[in-house]
């Protein structure tokens, strides 16, 4: 089960940083879109730390 939830936070990460990715590329004009970055940001740090945690209980 551990390695199940490694991997479902592993594909979490990767989709945030392919959805800002996404966002980048349309542009960032408005002070809303640099909002919503910040909010990428802070998320894939909490998915990374979320997966960090996964696998070091794994060990």
């Amino acid at each position: 089960m551990k390695i199940a939830y490694a991997a479902f936070i592993a594909l979490l990460t990767i989709g945030l940083i392919v959805f800002m990715i996404i966002h980048i590329g349309k542009g960032l004009a408005g002070g809303n879109e640099k909002l919503i970055l910040g909010a990428y940001v802070l998320m894939i740090i909490w998915a990374l730390m979320k997966l960090y945690n996964a696998i070091k209980s794994l060990k």
